[in-house]
């Protein structure tokens, strides 16, 4: 009976010692995203480095409160896709400079682009996994994917920035005032059809920075979305439209059409601005802000 319940004993130390070990292991294992947050964002003040989880998965959110005596509201900002929550450019131009004209500044980490690492692999390519599956070089001719594979690529961006935005109204709330949503290059295609298919809140001015959809009309004609253009039209909220001289092709090519569309409405809710200089350096990042900033205190009236 004596040695039972030494050996017990032994048994409840070791289980004892292992769960503590368990429990240091999780608890390191919970700082993981914490530390590769702040190694990727080394740059950025720790105190702006928050949370949300996508899809399963942290995923980063930069929040830079006012830093002016006047108080606005908050500008929100989704970057092209495959960049992160501060994208190098215009994005992260925005994020930082927004602040001292009296709006906090919100930014997410964006939607996976086409290239994403997790897309389906066929089993003859498993050997050849991992071959330019993120990038392509420009002198390559675009891959030939399904239509099946390209709508389960934009429900994909569209479910991961719809549970994004929708996570983040606690967080507004903490900058009262009006509220804007920039949405720059491919994602401002994603967000204006988030908006028309009322999958996320409705800002009080919306900001689209050479929007387009790159492979749309590769798409099966029935799972087509409307264009942008016909897209905008129908939002009853002030819009503002900028397009640069350097944006894709497609941007370029419907500008337009979107002008055309949405020129029947009033000045106050919608304006295309063709912009002198492009998003090459930091004179052209300036002057897409001075547009937002003048657009939007025209709205609200301050």
């Amino acid at each position: 009976m004596f040695l039972d319940f030494m050996f017990t004993g032994e048994v409840f130390v070791q289980v004892r010692h292992f769960c503590h070990i368990v429990m240091i292991a999780v608890g390191l294992w919970a700082l993981v995203p914490l530390a590769s947050a702040q190694q990727k964002y080394a740059h950025v003040n720790s105190n702006e480095i928050k949370f949300i989880t996508v899809d399963g998965k942290q995923s980063e959110v930069l929040v830079r409160s006012w830093q002016s005596k006047k108080q606005f509201g908050s500008l929100m900002i989704v970057g092209p896709s495959d960049t992160d929550a501060d994208a190098n450019g215009l994005a992260s131009y925005l994020r930082t400079q927004i602040n001292t004209r009296g709006w906090a500044s919100i930014s997410l980490t964006p939607a996976k682009g086409l290239y994403r690492p997790n897309y389906a692999t066929k089993p003859e390519d498993i050997n050849k996994a991992g071959s330019e599956q993120i990038t392509l070089s420009t002198n390559k001719s675009i891959p030939k994917y399904t239509s099946e594979q390209l709508l389960e690529l934009r429900n994909f961006q569209q479910a991961a920035l719809s549970e994004a935005i929708n996570q983040l109204g606690s967080t507004v709330s903490l900058f009262p005032g009006a509220s804007i949503l920039v949405a720059i290059d491919d994602s401002a295609g994603m967000i204006t059809n988030l908006l028309y298919d009322k999958k996320i809140p409705t800002p009080d001015v919306f900001v689209v920075v050479n929007p387009y959809r790159e492979f749309e009309y590769l798409i099966d004609p029935q799972s087509q979305r409307k264009s942008i253009a016909e897209q905008l039209v129908t939002m009853s909220l002030p819009i503002l439209d900028i397009q640069s001289s350097d944006a894709h092709p497609i941007s370029i090519t419907e500008a337009p059409t979107r002008l055309n569309y949405n020129q029947v409405k009033p000045a106050r809710y919608y304006r295309q601005y063709q912009m002198s200089l492009d998003f090459s350096n930091q004179s052209g990042w300036e002057e897409a802000l001075d547009q937002i900033e003048g657009f939007s205190r025209t709205v609200i009236g301050r």
